[in-house]
């Protein structure tokens, strides 16, 4: 079977959560015995980073415009086929919303991360949310396969665009196997983390995110926890970042043990996993939730909201708290941080957790899909 990924999302320095599924998926089906994988990608006069992925295959360029007057094209629905000088295939994945037309592909699979931009759209890029207004249901009815990382996903497809669920097929985000490797690197004087022990999120700052209801429910713990116990928030800044600034602005002013960091280096991830007393993830919405089992496979205790996807992720391997309700994350962090029985015991279930996640399966799914697909 042969099959080519669209990988226009890995020729950039910085990778984001839908480059990092790229790379995941890319190299799982490279790994498939029973799949050629292809991977194409815009490069426009040499202009875009060679993508870093492992592959059998030599990266196949797209050179004759650049992507983005070709994605503008496609988004307005007047696009020509991609794939015009590419070798046929029997499929072609397209990672990131929107199905591009294609003429060497026999099946068209999408992968849909969330709807965010139909649930809240408030928290979603101002100048992204027309497009995704215009692709998603489009794509929705184009693709002949549509990929979600979660079964909360794809439960929100089925219902919103009234689909069949055997349309929809699941493959989940599996933690780097970095996570999974100790790492020591000294993280507190390179990023200023002024007390050895601390809290912990990652993420881009944006309104889903809930960055201050997770300030709120720490500047509500006991001076005896924040005295001993900072609070660390890593990532940079997305869209709409004033509340959670003001929040972060308003804490430092009363003299708390907050701090934002902003990206870290890639080397540095596991590190402050695995250095941190817990992990807390406030989120309203997410499609997936990758740091949840990223701290699990580094071994830090979980607390998240509970939302029904991160009930998916995490399972009976973390504490949840209420959305929004920063007494119900305050408590919870009390409960977790001076708990150590509780925290091992959730460490323990999530190193088993890990095991449901796997990038040979999600390739193997899709085999199967485009094989059953194939032969009706």
């Amino acid at each position: 079977m042969k099959i080519r990924v669209e990988v226009s999302s890995l020729a950039s320095k910085n990778m984001s959560g839908v480059a990092s599924y790229t790379k995941m998926l890319v190299e799982a089906l490279d790994e498939n015995p029973n799949i050629v994988t292809f991977a194409s990608y815009f490069d426009f006069f040499n202009r875009q980073p060679e993508p870093k992925i492992k592959l059998k295959q030599t990266l196949e360029k797209n050179s004759l415009v650049p992507l983005r007057v070709y994605a503008k094209s496609q988004s307005y629905n007047f696009a020509p086929p991609f794939d015009v000088l590419l070798p046929r295939v029997d499929l072609t994945i397209f990672p990131n919303f929107a199905t591009w037309p294609t003429i060497k592909s026999k099946l068209r699979a999408t992968v849909i991360h969330d709807l965010t931009y139909m649930y809240y759209p408030d928290a979603v890029e101002i100048n992204n949310l027309p497009h995704l207004q215009r692709v998603v249901p489009r794509s929705v009815k184009q693709a002949d396969i549509i990929i979600t990382p979660s079964e909360a996903v794809k439960a929100e497809i089925v219902k919103e665009f009234s689909v069949s669920p055997d349309k929809c097929i699941v493959t989940t985000i599996p933690p780097d196997s970095k996570y999974l490797r100790k790492n020591n690197n000294e993280i507190h004087k390179k990023y200023g983390i002024p007390t050895e022990k601390f809290i912990y999120f990652v993420g881009t700052l944006e309104p889903r995110k809930d960055l201050p209801t997770l300030i709120e429910a720490y500047r509500k713990l006991p001076n005896s926890i924040k005295d001993e116990c900072c609070l660390v928030l890593a990532g940079g800044n997305g869209w709409k970042t004033e509340k959670s600034r003001k929040a972060i602005d308003d804490a430092k002013e009363a003299g708390e043990n907050v701090i934002h960091v902003g990206f870290i280096d890639g080397d540095d991830g596991p590190a402050f996993f695995q250095q941190a007393s817990l992990y807390v993830m406030p989120s309203t919405y997410e499609g997936f939730g990758i740091p949840v089992l990223e701290a699990m496979a580094s071994g830090c205790p979980v607390i998240a909201s509970d939302i029904p996807v991160l009930r998916e992720v995490a399972g009976d391997a973390a504490l949840f708290a209420k959305v929004g309700d920063s007494d119900s994350f305050c408590g919870a962090i009390k409960k977790l941080i001076g708990n150590h029985d509780l925290q091992k015991e959730l460490v323990e279930k999530g190193k088993k957790r890990l095991n449901n996640f796997s990038p040979a399966k999600n390739a193997e799914i899709i085999f199967n899909k485009v094989e059953t697909l194939l032969k009706s």
